[in-house]
């Protein structure tokens, strides 16, 4: 039962971390991507 809290917890966790991420739209969300997709993005 407690495995289950604590995977319950770390996927909440996780999911708060990228929220609080990207929170300034899908720019700041290109930091999980490799160098070049995010220089490919900027560019367009």
């Amino acid at each position: 039962m407690i495995i289950l809290i604590q995977m319950v917890l770390f996927c909440l966790l996780f999911t708060a971390m990228v929220m609080y991420a990207v929170r300034g739209g899908a720019i700041d969300g290109l930091y999980f991507y490799p160098k070049a997709v995010q220089e490919r993005a900027i560019e367009i």
